[in-house]
């Protein structure tokens, strides 16, 4: 089944040589067999030499044996399609070749494959009766992240050039922040000025100053700070609401771990990420 579907990048394995045409030799009269194209399912191995007729043994010849990149993602819904009270679903992809390291833990990627399932062992022996993993072999990946500055018309190119001739778009832009919440002007602009972030510099190439800008919101109770976290949420084109209860910074940022079927090291992306 060929689809289309979206998501956030959540995990990402590192790149592995993956057989692709691959040729033995007979160990016993030196013959070389193939080439075997290999499967994804399953392994190709020849069972009897055409030369000798004996039945091995036979051994891998490195030579003439082609590879190819594999890499294994993990991609969840965004949080802005999710609904209030349900878990975001995720799925597994596989990228070949070019597509390899072609998007990194957080990104958010459109991809375009062919759904199948295959039998996995590994999940069969931990479940205790027969099942299938599902994942996408992916033809086509498109960072939307990338091309999110090309979605502009001609319209709304027009109508920011001429908001940009008004002398007042600065304290147009601080009252458009949670407009609904009365004063608090310091409070807007910080939030204003975090969500065009800055640019990064590096005078003289001694040390390196980050353009992100962090803000620290102190203040009594019911005085509006949750209702600026979460207006800042949804406007950002790509926020995690989090909170730091139960919550470490391992949890935020990323960490690597074992994939639980497949036991490969994975680099997890953390809510901040």
């Amino acid at each position: 089944m060929f689809i289309k579907t979206s998501g956030v990048v959540t995990v990402a394995t590192g790149i592995l040589p993956q057989l692709s045409v691959v040729k033995y030799d007979c160990v016993a009269c030196g013959y070389i067999l193939g080439p075997f194209v290999q499967r994804d399912d399953e392994e190709v191995k020849p069972t009897i030499c055409p030369s000798c007729q004996g039945r091995g043994p036979f051994e891998l010849n490195v030579e003439n044996t082609v590879y190819h990149n594999y890499q294994r993602i993990t991609i969840q819904e965004s949080p802005n399609k999710v609904a209030a009270g349900r878990l975001p679903r995720s799925k597994d992809c596989i990228l070949l070749g070019d597509l390899c390291d072609s998007c990194k833990p957080g990104d958010e990627i459109e991809v375009t494959g062919v759904y199948s399932n295959n039998f996995d062992g590994a999940l069969n022996y931990k479940q205790g009766f027969p099942v299938f993993n599902t994942l996408i072999h992916v033809n086509h990946i498109t960072n939307r992240d990338k091309i999110a500055c090309s979605q502009l018309t001609d319209e709304d190119t027009k109508a920011i050039r001429e908001l940009s001739k008004d002398p007042r778009i600065a304290e147009r832009i601080f009252a458009s922040i949670a407009p609904s919440i009365y004063g608090h002007d310091f409070v807007k602009q910080a939030i204003a000025l975090a969500l065009f972030r800055g640019e990064a510099k590096n005078p003289g190439e001694k040390h390196k100053l980050r353009g992100d800008i962090n803000i620290l919101l102190c203040g009594d109770p019911g005085t509006a700070k949750s209702q600026f976290l979460r207006f800042a949420a949804h406007t950002a084109p790509r926020a995690v609401l989090t909170t730091g209860q139960g919550a470490s910074a391992v949890g935020l940022t990323a960490y690597v771990q074992r994939h639980p079927v497949t036991r490969e090291w994975t680099l997890e992306a953390g809510a901040m990420v």
